[in-house]
């Protein structure tokens, strides 16, 4: 089944969302852009993840008449989101209550740490 962008976007959202419903109403629609921004990156390094794991992480280029191997060239864009990912989600942690923020937390940044396993519980 292909799932769109927008579609697995809006899924991630939701799962996002479910974790900050207790958050009181004023602060939620603070949150909610970053939650938008949070879901729509944690897509897009999925993305780029499967894309460099069909490539491997070392490519070949070619140069003229010969050709050279190195790094993906997605691996810098992969690195940028997830480090604003990151930001993002700690962000977001920081508009909980500490023991929530903690739960929501290991919830969320399961994806840096095991990205595969992550995507299997979406």
């Amino acid at each position: 089944m292909d799932v769109t962008l927008n579609e697995r976007t809006k899924k991630e959202q939701r799962r996002i969302a479910k974790l900050y419903k207790n958050l009181p109403k004023d602060r939620l629609e603070i949150v909610k852009k970053l939650i938008e921004r949070a879901a729509y990156m944690l897509v897009f390094l999925e993305d780029i993840e499967a894309k460099i794991a069909e490539d491997g992480l070392v490519v070949k280029m070619t140069q003229g008449s010969y050709t050279i191997e190195r790094a993906h060239p997605l691996l810098q864009q992969y690195n940028a989101m997830l480090k604003n990912y990151n930001a993002t989600i700690k962000q977001l942690n920081e508009s909980l209550p500490p023991v929530e923020a903690e739960q929501a937390g290991q919830a969320l940044m399961m994806f840096a740490t095991k990205p595969t396993q992550a995507v299997k519980k979406a």
